[in-house]
């Protein structure tokens, strides 16, 4: 006689279309036993509970039902909380951006582990894995989109709310890393005021989800695990080697895209595909605990001057690995234990939603209230942003996570996500159509807003702008960039040659140069100092874009022979500013490579005296302007600001000399300098025109004399041109242009 077990066998999990024979689940939905095979990490000593959670990957937690490790979740808890109070501008948190790179190890892992069982158990399907993907990961998305797009109509002003929609679709289609690489420059916004800016994480995530499935399919299909295993590694190493490569010379690709981040992703991966041999419960401890010390000390001893990521994001990316992998060994250690408390699982669980709400919560609460948030309203934030995490958990995502959703047909779900996105689009179109007009301004808040829309509009007519990422001669001249043979006249007078200040001056300059009979031609790159012989590292592009701009513009004005070339730039940015980002180097110098500010100071003295000298070989007198003050806060933005506030009669045009004067002193002095001793150089100060001894004015009435907190717009390069001496110099100029061009060539 056989007998009955006391308890039937775990039925065996299979996910929708494995197969037509499924087994019966148990009654309630949400919960599954595993058989030991399926159980991602299997410890010693350890044995799943029947009541098993479905575990998601990374930031956007996936259901495709793994074995449930609270640690885990408990590290997800570590890793939004660091993002979060680094957010809310708590200072021991200086380095919380970390947490980013702690969610893609967890993403790596989780969704390799769910790729591994399914190739190897030949189960695998795309088609299965973008479903469960867009269950996990669309209905929290567009809820948040949906609200904060509402609470933006209302918040935001015209200008705002345009850029807020130009950023709506990229996120909508997980471009949103690629978008932002590209707008945060000079003419876009600032990080601090895009709502929709921490969706790049997200976007990085599902590119990764898109290509990786395939590529292991591949690797593990048609090859060894092995094989696989040493080809990651391989791709591991590589990315490495490009994000650092990429920090020293293009930082914000490095931050936002996917191959300068792949690598932590793939640590992840190698940690699933690995079979580890099995580890002593004390050694998977201590290896948890260095780990965990890993994680934290980047939290509370990096800033925003940390060249990040490359070789930086290794203490993180390692310590995420080491929890894991010591919990695949034992969940006894006290980092498991810890982490696997019921708080900090809580708190992991919403971390999908937690990381969706509280940015735009913050952004938008600055936003409204005019000024930055104390860390008791910054808490109070977060706190209903954990409050909307904890509703959106309950009644958006676990009932849409189900299978069963939208009655349980896949089409149906696919179709819902696409019309999401459509719908994302049409909002986009709608806010456009309306110039983002859902909020009256007053006449001087509508004039600010209108000095600062000059930036874009300048930026989007500059072709130099777009291409400046991968400038090179050829490329510009085929785009109409500045310094190319299809942008340049066939003769020109006067060349002004600058970055982005360059440009922003250039319609006083050319106005008035028009009525005096001259010719001007303007060749400007955004952030490329007109400055010879030297590297400028800058936070926005290698220092070869910068380079080759130069070497083409010196090319041109040689080429136009122009009686005076008119040098424009931000010289603050390397006499007084340079720091982690902001280097001039040379190997012209001894010692003219290193990156440091005594350098910096060295190779602007070089670099300006040199590139006045390759202007005079080329029959033409330099004319080096200097730089208007520099806002704290643009007195456009106050001006907006203020009237969002309710505040009255708050001083938005004027500052403190002091405060204005602060970084262009210093640059006024160097360039002064430098005029002494170059008699073919003339100079004159715009900072005076705005500053006298006790203030610096920003404007007068409605007339905004400046587009951002440095930047002149069309109204401030006129009264920069119309001042009696700026004419004076610039007659000077051509006095020793004249005597130049009398002097005899030399000869060979």
């Amino acid at each position: 006689m056989m007998l009955r077990p006391a308890r039937p066998p775990p039925p065996a999990f299979l996910p929708q279309g494995a197969g037509a024979h499924r087994p019966r689940r148990p009654r309630n939905r949400h919960l599954f036993v595993f058989p030991r095979e399926f159980a991602v990490g299997r410890v010693a000593g350890y044995v799943p509970s029947r009541r098993v959670r479905a575990l998601g990957a990374g930031i956007g937690n996936d259901g495709m039902s793994l074995a449930y490790r609270a640690d885990i979740d408990g590290l997800r808890a570590i890793a939004v909380g660091s993002v979060v109070l680094f957010h809310g501008h708590i200072p021991p948190f200086s380095g919380g951006y970390v947490g980013v790179d702690v969610f893609f190890v967890i993403s790596g892992f989780l969704i390799t582990s769910i790729l591994d069982r399914d190739i190897t158990q030949r189960r695998f399907s795309l088609v299965d894995f973008y479903d469960h993907r867009i269950r996990r990961i669309f209905p929290a998305l567009f809820l948040v989109l949906a609200v904060v797009t509402l609470l933006a109509a209302f918040v935001l002003t015209p200008r705002e709310m345009v850029q807020y929609a130009n950023s709506l679709g990229p996120s909508a289609l997980f471009f949103a890393n690629i978008h932002f690489e590209g707008v945060l420059d000079y003419f876009g916004p600032r990080a601090d005021d895009v709502p929709l800016l921490h969706l790049w994480s997200l976007a990085v995530e599902e590119q990764f989800y898109i290509l990786f499935p395939v590529l292991l399919f591949a690797l593990m299909r048609f090859g060894t695990r092995t094989f696989a295993v040493i080809a990651l590694a391989v791709l591991t190493v590589a990315s490495l080697v490009y994000s650092q490569i990429t920090v020293e010379n293009a930082p914000w690709s490095a931050f936002f895209l996917l191959p300068s981040r792949a690598w932590e992703l793939f640590a992840g991966s190698l940690l699933a595909l690995v079979r580890w041999p099995p580890l002593p419960q004390r050694a998977a401890g201590a290896i948890a605990l260095a780990g965990l010390a890993a994680i934290l000390a980047p939290v509370f001893l990096y800033s925003k001057n940390t060249v990040f990521p490359g070789l930086s994001a290794l203490p993180p990316v390692l310590g995420s690995a080491a929890i894991i992998f010591a919990g695949m060994h034992t969940q006894q250690g006290i980092v498991q234990r810890v982490l696997g408390h019921r708080w900090f699982t809580y708190v992991g669980r919403i971390s999908y939603s937690l990381y969706l709400w509280h940015w735009p919560l913050l952004i938008l609460a600055v936003d409204y209230k005019g000024r930055h948030l104390t860390y008791i309203q910054a808490g109070g934030v977060i706190l209903v942003a954990m409050v909307l995490s904890a509703l959106s958990l309950k009644f958006v995502e676990t009932p849409l996570r189900r299978p069963s959703a939208l009655g349980g047909i896949r089409l149906a779900r696919f179709g819902a996500g696409a019309l999401a996105i459509a719908l994302s689009f049409g909002v986009v179109a709608l806010i456009e159509h309306h110039g983002g007009g859902f909020r009256t301004l007053s006449a001087r808040a509508q004039a600010a807003e209108d000095a600062a829309n000059a930036g874009a509009r300048a930026a989007a007519r500059n072709p130099c702008v777009n291409a400046r990422r991968n400038w090179n001669a050829e490329r510009a001249a085929e785009q109409g960039c500045g310094a190319g043979s299809k942008a340049s006249a066939e003769s020109a007078d006067v060349v002004v040659w600058g970055d982005s200040h360059a440009g922003a001056l250039f319609k006083g300059i050319s106005d008035a140069l028009a009525a005096r009979g001259e010719k001007p031609l303007i060749l400007s790159l955004p952030a490329c100092p007109p400055i010879l012989g030297v590297s400028a590292i800058h936070p926005q592009y290698p220092p070869q874009v910068c380079t080759e701009f130069n070497a083409a513009a010196i090319a041109e004005i040689r080429r136009l022979k122009p009686k005076v070339v008119i040098m424009v730039g931000r010289w603050s940015m390397w006499t007084a500013r340079s720091g982690n980002h902001f280097w001039l180097t040379t190997s012209a110098l001894p010692g003219g490579e290193e990156r440091s500010a005594a350098t910096t100071a060295k190779v602007f003295a070089y670099g300006i005296a040199h590139t006045v000298h390759a202007i005079n070989e080329a029959g033409a007198a330099a004319f080096v302007v200097g730089q208007p003050p520099e806002f704290p806060e643009a007195p456009v933005q106050c001006v907006i600001r203020t009237e969002k506030a309710g505040k009255k009669g708050e001083s938005c045009e004027t500052i403190p000399a002091a405060t204005g004067m602060r970084f262009v002193a210093g640059s006024n002095e160097a360039l002064t300098r430098i005029a002494a001793k170059e008699p073919n150089m003339s100079l004159f100060l715009l900072s005076p025109l705005f500053c006298d001894q006790t203030e610096c004015r920003g404007g007068a009435g409605n007339a905004f004399y400046f587009m951002d907190e440095h930047h002149l717009s069309p109204a401030g390069s006129q009264h920069a041109v119309a001042a009696p001496g700026f004419w004076a110099s610039f007659d000077e100029a051509l006095g020793k242009a004249e005597a130049l061009r009398k002097m005899p060539s030399p000869t060979n």
